[in-house]
């Protein structure tokens, strides 16, 4: 057991398959022998190495002791103590669209994203990484053969198909009918135009495209090459990937530490997860409604990377857009969180915004113009959580400034406005300051 920031820290390792490796038998111990009055399970998402993942936790417990000290929530924090599990879990890297290795479209970064590919294959099962194999023949050509990238997107489309899964997820859904010819459009396509919750300006938060639409064949080019659709196209394989498997590490691996850890000690249980970890910690709590069912006490989703429509119920009339049932919408129903769920979204999270930007392309390829219909495609930590009658809009407070919060409630928080010109979240992994975890202290203080 570790030290961070005064707070006992346990790294809980978890394979590719949802399998738990190690750890968890010394939190647990460490939870029955020591009085621990508050666990926290933590997990990273798909953006993160393990030494990514080691930094975000290290920074977020920093402040968040930093503000459980503060003279607004200590007393209610008086005599608790406090087991962090940090979950690592193989996810891939995904650059920021700002950053270096990113896809910045000025150059040919093609060389890049082979090896991005190489290190893809390196950890998948075999028949994925066949796939892999396809595409790797392939990705040299793909900025000057239309062909090649018309190969890449048909065996993009054969692997996610192919992938094992038990719930038709917004991402399988885009691609269930689309030709690879639609992908490669949709790759191309502008940059997905949100209005914010509350904007006006039609539905709030559905994604929609720009008016200029692009076909296979544009996109920014230099002597004639396609610069825009490799990076993007890797961003997109990258994305599916990790978007499946972190439903296996939340669902059998990050369930499991809470179950082992409720059979030793009836202690308060918090969920916390960042990007791709705000879809494993959502598929923990589904799977927690299982018989024997185990309650949490609270959730907090850090600029999460899965549908805003995902804890919704089935669309109503009056939605704003017609949507099927939310995958988690148990979590909600079945009350498996005692207390309240906070949900960061900013309209400064790019990665969020740019993961869905194809598939918010495809939802619109088959309307009768653009603007006729509007997407369901977009994601929790670019918008919040949408047409839920349990979610209620709140902006992110800086620290020091209180929240009221409710059991039973899903708080958006919305940290897109600026503070001396900063924005309180400014970008996807901009979730471990003193404003964020401030939020989170409140959260633990309220239960």
């Amino acid at each position: 057991m570790e030290t961070i920031h005064g707070f006992d820290f346990q790294p809980i390792q978890i394979d590719r398959h949802g399998n738990l490796k190690a750890g968890v038998e010394g939190l647990a111990s460490h939870v029955a022998t020591h009085g621990v009055s508050d666990v926290v399970l933590i997990c990273h998402g798909f953006r993160n190495d393990e030494n990514d993942a080691r930094r975000l936790y290290t920074h977020f417990l920093q402040t968040f002791a930093q503000n459980c000290t503060h003279a607004g929530l200590a007393p209610k924090l008086a005599g608790r103590t406090f087991a962090f599990g940090g979950v690592f879990w193989p996810s891939m890297i995904l650059p920021e669209p700002n950053d270096s290795e990113g896809s910045a479209q000025s150059i040919d970064t093609t060389p890049q994203e082979r090896q991005r590919l190489q290190m893809m294959k390196a950890d998948l099962d075999e028949p994925a990484a066949r796939k892999v194999d396809e595409l790797l023949a392939h990705v040299d050509r793909a900025g000057d053969d239309e062909n090649a990238r018309l190969q890449m997107a048909g065996t993009l489309i054969e692997l996610v198909r192919e992938l094992k899964v038990d719930d038709k997820n917004e991402l399988h859904a885009a691609l269930e009918n689309v030709t690879p010819a639609q992908l490669c459009t949709a790759l191309l396509a502008d940059r997905v135009v949100v209005a914010s919750p509350g904007s006006g300006g039609g539905a709030s938060g559905i994604p929609q495209l720009g008016e200029h639409r692009v076909e296979i064949g544009e996109g920014l080019s230099i002597a004639g090459r396609v610069l825009g659709f490799v990076p993007k196209f890797v961003n997109l394989t990258t994305f599916l990937l990790m978007f499946h498997r972190c439903g296996d590490v939340g669902e059998k691996g990050i369930s499991d530490v809470v179950r082992r850890i409720r059979k030793v000690a009836d202690t308060r249980i918090h969920l916390v997860g960042h990007s791709l970890g705000g879809r494993a910690v959502t598929a923990c709590a589904k799977a927690l409604v299982e018989a024997p069912s185990v309650h949490l006490d609270t959730m907090m989703l850090l600029e999460a990377a899965y549908s805003h429509f995902g804890l919704s119920a089935e669309a109503t009339n009056a939605s704003p857009i017609q949507h099927p049932r939310g995958h988690f919408r148990d979590v909600i129903e079945k009350q498996i969180v005692k207390g309240p769920i906070l949900a960061t979204h900013s309209e400064h999270d790019a990665v969020v915004q740019f993961a869905y930007t194809p598939m918010a392309a495809l939802s619109l390829n088959n309307a009768r113009a653009i603007g006729d219909e509007k997407s369901p495609f977009g994601g929790i930590g670019r918008n919040g959580v949408l047409d839920t009658a349990e979610a209620e809009q709140f902006e992110l407070n800086e620290a020091g400034t209180p929240y009221t919060l409710a059991a039973g409630k899903i708080h958006n928080l919305n940290g897109s406005r600026k503070i001396n010109n900063v924005p309180l979240i400014a970008s996807h992994g901009d979730v471990s300051s003193a404003a964020v975890t401030w939020a989170f202290a409140s959260l633990v203080a309220s239960v």
